[in-house]
């Protein structure tokens, strides 16, 4: 017979939230209605009739031995425990057709895998460390579980970036059980009935501030977990080495809960194979089978601590400032009493709402049938440690939600093809095209993405071969000259592409062979550079080309273009100082000047000055190897585009308005069977 669960569910790729398809959709509201979706798992999965042991799991394995767009694997494991195949089946199939027909499938892309090897070989695991819930210890024998506070803004964007820094496999797990609220908690009924009245007590004499949270506490677990259905939950993380545990699972919980928590602030329990050999390794089975084990817990139980009675004296220490200010010294009647008295008087209030008569009550009855002592145990308080609800539970069982910039180390959905052409662009948009603005390209969204001159006065752009990056060149010559055609253009033009603008009566300066460099770019920096430094600063006294310009001087911007960046570095050494000196001096002083570089190159790691590249404050790349786009940008995103024709004129921008993909249009150039008034180049000869 064919095993049924558990049932793997890989979750290939990440949406790429900066498409139309959801922007038109879901608007401002994107990101909380994916967590949304991901909450409406929770409550289908809580939903699920009689399912007490039905398990889901949601886990990333990381493993910096994969390439870098899949170092990071994310997974959802559901398992279910039962003797009869034909309920077997019928849990599967309506959890496989809620996966696929749910809000969440909107956003996320699911596979099914009929096994799932890398989280199940786990011989590589030396450690394991828990987060759970602030606890309380205290020398009176008292014991407070705290709760969580969910952040519902919680998009698991920092723990992916954590663990994509390390540099061995790591595994985080969020495991959730559910516990039916059909299933026996009586035990735990009877220990907050005895806790609640007795701390009732102690703030209804003296206000004590930790009593009184303490009371909170317990009566809202009375009022929310003795009749709903819960989570018994694990959040795990498994490593190699010890010292990586701790880092990943506080981001977990600084990113999962939304205020400072009470208790022990520390949250985390770890255990190691050749320390805590028994634990280790039924936590370790336990994460192998798709199971909750709670074999790991703080130190705080250890010895006969959850062994006693919940007390019936209340005397704090008076140099205790852990428990309010020391002053409660308060005698409480046997709980013997409360129990006799239970058939005529109601308990007394609490914050969060009443406290049932227990003369009609199941924790009367539980008393009266289970034949065990009134008296309670602190032990009997334990399984709130591992209970959770929905609401609590939720800020940490959160498949990562991308921002602007992909996550790191797990592919993202690529958009449908989008190629803008410059015709369309320039209908639309012309009359923005103005001053020192020119159009990038479109957003995947549709919009316009600007950049302008006056506030970014040097360019690096960079492609490999067939990217797209010297169209991108005309499309930005183009603009330059339409705003203002008395500007002038230079370029360094090896593969002589430019030559075409030049013969059809574009105003540009081509120089096409290399060992020409040096005087085609002395020519500018005597006939502008030195005399523009003369106008601006003497002349004028002014501080750069715009105040020159306000004067009333006219004066226009020039754009140098060096294309083929790579071909410098194969000149002769002294050509090649003397190109390089020229180039350094426009990217130092050229801003104030009004000349402006762009370097475009296939190959820009070590080959551009340092001093030239650390003033090309605008990056367009466009597709680039991985080690080329994560020196260049600081991450993977220019080596996702994909290759040939599907990725031609999409890039990725990097400036002062942060990172983001953006499609450069086509512009048609004019060639002997399409002259220049069929083309865009016609309106800058008719301008002139």
């Amino acid at each position: 017979m064919t095993r049924i669960f558990p049932l793997y569910i890989p979750i290939p790729e990440l949406p790429n939230l900066n498409s139309q398809k959801y922007i038109e959709r879901y608007g401002n509201q994107l990101r909380q209605s994916i967590a949304d979706s991901q909450r409406e798992l929770l409550q289908y999965f809580l939903s699920l009739g009689n399912t007490n042991g039905l398990t889901l799991s949601l886990r990333y394995f990381y493993d910096p031995n994969n390439s870098k767009d899949e170092r990071l694997k994310i997974y959802l494991i559901f398992n279910y425990l039962h003797n009869d195949y034909r309920e077997l089946n019928l849990i599967k199939e309506e959890i496989i057709s809620f996966i696929q027909i749910s809000n969440l499938s909107v956003f996320y892309n699911f596979e099914l895998s009929p096994g799932l090897n890398q989280c199940q070989d786990l011989g590589w695991v030396n450690h394991m460390g828990e987060a759970l819930k602030p606890e309380s210890f205290h020398s009176q024998d008292y014991y407070v579980p705290d709760f969580f506070e969910a952040n519902k803004n919680n998009n698991m964007l920092n723990v992916c970036d954590i663990l994509n820094r390390l540099n061995e496999k790591f595994l985080l797990e969020i495991t959730l059980q559910v516990c039916q609220k059909s299933e026996d908690r009586s035990e735990l009924a009877k220990a907050l009935s005895q806790m609640i009245p007795q701390l009732q007590q102690v703030t209804s004499h003296r206000r004590d501030i930790f009593f009184e949270r303490a009371l909170s506490i317990y009566q809202h677990y009375q009022t929310t977990y003795l009749h709903s259905n819960l989570f018994k939950y694990s959040i795990k993380a498994l490593a190699q080495t010890r010292s990586n545990i701790r880092p990943v699972l506080m981001e977990l919980v600084r990113s999962a809960t939304s205020v400072q928590t009470h208790g022990e602030q520390d949250h985390i329990e770890i255990v190691s194979r050749d320390v805590d050999t028994q634990k280790f390794l039924k936590s370790l089975k336990a994460t192998e089978n798709v199971e909750i084990c709670t074999a790991v817990e703080r130190k705080g139980w250890l010895g006969d601590f959850q062994d006693k009675s919940i007390r019936q004296y209340v005397k704090p220490k008076s140099n205790n400032n852990e428990l309010g200010d020391g002053s409660t010294d308060v005698y409480l009647k046997p709980f013997t009493s409360y129990i006799a008295d239970l058939n005529n008087a109601a308990l007394p209030p609490s914050s969060r709402g009443e406290i049932v008569r227990s003369s009609h009550s199941a924790i009367t009855q539980s008393f009266s049938s289970s034949g065990k002592s009134p008296l309670a145990q602190i032990k009997d308080l334990k399984p709130l440690h591992r209970y959770a609800t929905l609401e609590e539970i939720s800020g940490f069982f959160r498949i990562a939600i991308p921002g602007k910039t992909p996550v790191p180390g797990i592919p993202q959905e690529q958009p449908p093809v989008f190629k803008p052409t410059a015709e369309d662009i320039f209908r639309k948009y012309s009359h923005t095209i103005k001053g020192d603005k020119y159009i990038v390209g479109l957003a995947d969204d549709g919009s316009v993405v600007y950049s302008d001159w006056s506030s970014i006065a040097h360019r690096l752009v960079a492609g490999v071969n067939g990217s797209g990056k010297t169209i991108f060149l005309f499309w930005v010559v183009f603009q330059f000259l339409y705003a203002e055609p008395q500007r002038q253009v230079y370029v360094l033009d090896p593969k002589k592409q430019f030559l075409l603008l030049k013969k059809a009566g574009v105003n540009i300066h081509v120089e096409t062979q290399p060992d020409n460099y040096p005087d085609f770019l002395k020519e500018i920096y005597e006939n502008e550079f030195e005399r523009r430094k003369t106008v601006i600063y003497e002349v004028a006294g002014v501080d750069d080309i715009k105040e020159l310009r306000e004067l009333g001087y006219e004066e226009h911007r020039i754009l140098v273009i060096v294309d083929e960046a790579a071909r410098i570095e194969n000149m002769d050494s002294d050509l090649r100082k003397d190109t390089e000196r020229y180039l350094q001096e426009y990217a130092t002083q050229g801003r104030s000047l009004g000349i402006h570089l762009i370097y475009c190159t296939q190959r820009p790691i070590n080959l551009i000055d340092p001093q030239v590249i650390e003033q090309l404050d605008e990056r367009v790349i466009f597709r680039v190897s991985e080690g080329t786009s994560e020196h260049l940008l600081g991450n993977f995103m220019a080596a996702r585009i994909p290759s040939g024709n599907r990725g031609q004129g999409r890039a990725v921008i990097q400036n002062e308005n942060g990172v983001n993909f953006v499609n450069t249009p086509e512009i048609k150039r004019p060639k002997p069977n399409l002259p220049v008034s069929d083309t865009l180049w016609g309106r800058l000869t008719n301008k002139r």
